[in-house]
């Protein structure tokens, strides 16, 4: 396994890439690192003069060094070329290094800075504790309050997807999502950094907690593109509006995966803009089998929602078996039957 570490003296840093005992390549640079990443495919080095210098994977340098203005405090990058930094100053870069493009720049200020204080000397007295990449590929920010934030590159933006705003809700600490995923660790962070407050206290829920929790959580789990915490959540949101007889907010979901009517389906209305095209997929599930294996079943469990899940079961069995006749059929077309081979033989008399 690859490792990076730097010695500081007075002559500068000394930055060794080393296998096990096996020393690959060394650099040494006049300033002092402050935090490194690396991969497969190159070494980022930040430094506490705010230069960055960029390594190939055998410890050549890629470029001159990069002037950030101020000290690295994190850097990650992903599997190939994307480098994510962000500075003492709050300031977050994210490039392409193969392209040698920068795909964002942008500014932790709106996180760090204290709702609580209007005056600017104040600004930054939230710490930050990570910034990194998420599964997604979006930068994941996590405040010294375990609240967590995404950036959204298509709205750029970033999305509170962890938080301590549902110390009601009956899913605030016992939300277990399969094989640990992303949101999930999250938000245990959040619920073992809430327990240890000693003002922290359980308060009861009339529901609309409850309900908002469900639905954060099923937004944030999208946004993560994480399909098993997207279908956890899902399958808790339905059960409870079952529960609550809910019609409205049932019915609204069931049309989401459902579908326009099939009349619409495929025609050119799909690039009406009052009319988005509709999605057959949600993070790599077919909805319509969200529908019939999850939504459907789990709304069962109420006799006030019967009649809407009858409605719903035989509109899918309806879609289903229409698309079932405009299917094409697979036909393996038949090889043409070649020619009788000429007789060679010649009889004479």
């Amino acid at each position: 396994m690859n490792g990076v570490g730097g010695a500081f003296s007075t002559k500068g840093t000394e930055i060794r890439c080393t296998r096990g005992t096996e020393t690959l390549w060394l650099d040494r640079i006049s300033a002092k690192v402050t935090a490194l990443a690396g991969n497969t495919n190159f070494w980022a080095v930040g430094c506490e003069d705010g230069y960055l210098q960029v390594y190939t994977k055998c410890g050549r340098r890629a470029m001159p060094a990069m002037m950030m203005g101020s000290a690295a405090v994190f850097i990650d990058c992903d599997d190939c070329w994307k480098l994510l930094l962000v500075t003492r100053r709050g300031l977050m870069y994210i490039w392409d290094l193969h392209n040698r493009t920068c795909i964002l720049q942008d500014s932790l200020a709106a996180l760090v800075a204290s709702p609580d204080e209007s005056s600017a000397n104040h600004a930054g007295a939230v710490k930050v504790i990570s910034a990194k990449f998420s599964r997604c590929g979006f930068p994941l920010v996590v405040l010294a309050s375990r609240h967590a934030f995404l950036f959204d590159m298509s709205m750029k933006c970033w999305l509170r997807i962890a938080d301590d705003c549902f110390p009601a809700s009956n899913f605030a600490s016992s939300f277990i999502f399969p094989q640990a995923g992303e949101l999930g660790k999250l938000q245990i962070d959040v619920g073992k950094f809430m327990a240890r407050k000693p003002i922290w206290s359980r308060v009861t829920d009339d529901g609309l907690q409850t309900r908002a929790h469900l639905e954060t959580q099923l937004a944030a789990s999208l946004a993560l593109k994480s399909p098993q915490e997207y279908r956890q959540c899902l399958l808790s949101y339905i059960r409870f509006l079952a529960r609550e007889a809910d019609e409205s907010r049932l019915r609204e979901v069931c049309e989401s995966f459902l579908g326009p009517p099939m009349g619409m389906l495929g025609s050119e209305s799909s690039t009406d803009p009052k009319s988005p095209a509709w999605d057959s997929d949600v993070l790599g599930m077919k909805k319509h089998q969200l529908l019939r294996e999850d939504i459907l079943p789990s709304m069962a469990s109420n006799r006030k929602v019967q009649r809407l899940l009858n409605e719903f079961m035989d509109l899918l069995s309806e879609y289903e078996a229409a698309k079932s006749k405009v299917d094409p059929m697979d036909i393996t077309p038949a090889l043409p039957q070649q020619a009788p081979e000429a007789n060679a033989n010649v009889v004479t008399s």
